[in-house]
């Protein structure tokens, strides 16, 4: 097996939404109509709910067309596996409660959402997606990273931020843990 990382492009926009619509989101229903917008967005959980998949697939599109949607795919030959939604934090507006007072002035990427698929989960994709994403941050002039992993013992549904241990080996360090979620910062400079 032979993993390439690529950069989400506006020409791989289209390979992004069928690889997500592909996906059997059963344990997860409410996720297979995010298209990874939810954290670009500030409406009220209630409002998030009734968004449909057609909405966020188009917005996801139009947004990935801009430039304002980033992150990385993983191809395994011409087969897409694997997503990671690589941002600039000021894109990850649902995010600020965590990002306003730590990045203020500060250029800062994050990694918030990786979805592998089932049958190539356990072969270190996330971990080979993190690390093109602190490869490119750090080549861009970014300050640091962030990561927010939640660590619980019953929910795996919660690992889609990445795992605490996948962050501490690539060389982050823990800021602060509020309840289950571990605020992780990787200086680049």
């Amino acid at each position: 097996m032979q993993i390439t990382i690529k950069q989400l492009t506006p020409e791989l926009g289209q390979t992004f939404c069928d690889y997500l619509s592909g996906l059997d989101f059963q344990q997860t229903p409410h996720w297979a109509s995010c298209f990874c917008r939810f954290y670009h967005l500030t409406c009220p959980q209630q409002e998030w709910m009734a968004r449909t998949l057609e909405q966020n697939r188009a917005e996801a599109l139009e947004e990935i067309e801009a430039g304002h949607m980033r992150g990385y795919l993983a191809f395994d030959g011409d087969t897409c596996v694997g997503w990671c939604n690589a941002s600039d934090v000021e894109n990850l507006v649902r995010l600020r409660e965590y990002t306003d007072e730590l990045c203020h002035g500060k250029r800062v990427g994050c990694t918030i959402c990786y979805v592998i698929h089932p049958d190539y989960r356990g072969q270190e994709i996330a971990r080979k997606l993190l690390e093109r994403a602190i490869s490119d941050f750090r080549s861009a002039g970014y300050e640091a990273m962030l990561a927010l992993p939640v660590e619980t013992q019953t929910a795996q549904q919660k690992r889609y931020r990445g795992t605490l241990h996948m962050y501490q080996q690539a060389g982050y360090e823990e800021l602060q843990t509020i309840d289950q979620l571990h605020i992780m910062w990787l200086r680049l400079v």
